[in-house]
């Protein structure tokens, strides 16, 4: 079994966010991390994969 998990990058939701002047999001110096719902996804095909076997892509 192949288990397949989607992943997004966002900005760090502990970070601070910045506007520009023309009144858009400011990237720099800001991190970003894997999303946590992403992250739940990720933590339970693995948890499949251990009890059915499988890969997780």
């Amino acid at each position: 079994m192949n288990i397949v998990v989607l992943v997004k990058q966002v900005f760090d939701t502990e970070a601070k966010i910045q506007l520009t002047a023309d009144g858009k999001i400011s990237d720099q110096g800001i991190n970003l991390i894997m999303n946590p719902y992403d992250e739940f996804a990720v933590e339970e095909a693995i948890r499949i994969k251990e009890a059915k076997g499988g890969e997780v892509t």
